[in-house]
């Protein structure tokens, strides 16, 4: 894991390898006590970026592209897994032709902000070779999660996400952050069951993909046994474990 303390943050920035060809690139943002994550994949002689960070955070994510090797001409395709800005905020670094977002989150952005993505997609669920994805529309309208068949690294953005925690060792089993979002969710369901309900939705969405590593939008990563630890939420809110049908 390789650290770097951020210009504008008082805690460290962190780049660090989550998977084979895989890369986590996680930087403080000071204002909000907490980290913005994005991801490089690599396929081949190129790479797919999750997600783009602040604007802010610029400089930073050039560097740690740049030590990842994930130079401007090798990145072939970005992918977002939705529209706020701690995970569009970079795009325009990029040619538009390489931009997805779901049309659903597309319909929301500026018309400036849309002139940046130069592909839409819609529907449930599909595939975005080499990456499948699945809609989940409860963060925001367009959200999604994307899954790496060949990593087996699930990009859940901040479907589920653990903002404002410390970053620990950044990515393991974390079995009392697992507990602690149980008794959230629990919490949640009683104050919210409507919005539960669509977040349950989503975790059934994806719980058919063999994930190794579910890569988050904000702070720690979690690996191990994940498909246990869905099974876990869907329990905590008296949901069926079946998935939908699709990839």
């Amino acid at each position: 894991m390789n650290r770097r303390r951020g210009e504008d943050a008082g805690l460290t920035n962190v780049t660090y390898q989550i998977a084979p060809n895989v890369w986590a690139i996680l930087t403080y943002e000071e204002s909000w006590k907490s980290y913005i994550n994005n991801y490089v994949i690599k396929k081949g002689q190129s790479f797919l970026l999750i997600d783009t960070n602040l604007r802010k955070h610029r400089s930073y994510l050039l560097s740690a592209l740049e030590q990842i090797g994930a130079t401007h001409d090798k990145i072939d395709q970005v992918y977002c897994t939705h529209r706020h800005p701690d995970h569009i905020g970079n795009v325009e670094l990029f040619p538009s032709r390489n931009n997805w977002i779901h049309l659903e989150d597309y319909f929301e952005l500026d018309d400036f902000s849309q002139t940046l993505f130069g592909h839409t997609f819609t529907g449930k669920g599909g595939e975005l070779s080499p990456l499948y994805y699945r809609h989940l529309p409860s963060h925001t309208q367009g959200s999604v999660a994307f899954f790496d068949p060949e990593s087996r690294v699930c990009f859940i953005g901040d479907h589920l996400c653990f903002f404002g925690q410390p970053l620990g060792a950044g990515i393991g089993y974390e079995a009392e952050r697992r507990e602690a979002f149980l008794r959230f969710l629990n919490k949640w369901n009683s104050q919210e069951p409507e919005k539960v309900r669509s977040f349950a939705d989503g975790i059934r969405s994806i719980i058919h993909w063999p994930i190794e590593v579910l890569a988050t939008g904000h702070g720690p990563l979690l690996k191990g046994d994940i498909l246990s630890f869905f099974g876990q939420i869907l329990k905590e809110i008296g949901f069926h474990q079946d998935a939908d049908a699709g990839n």
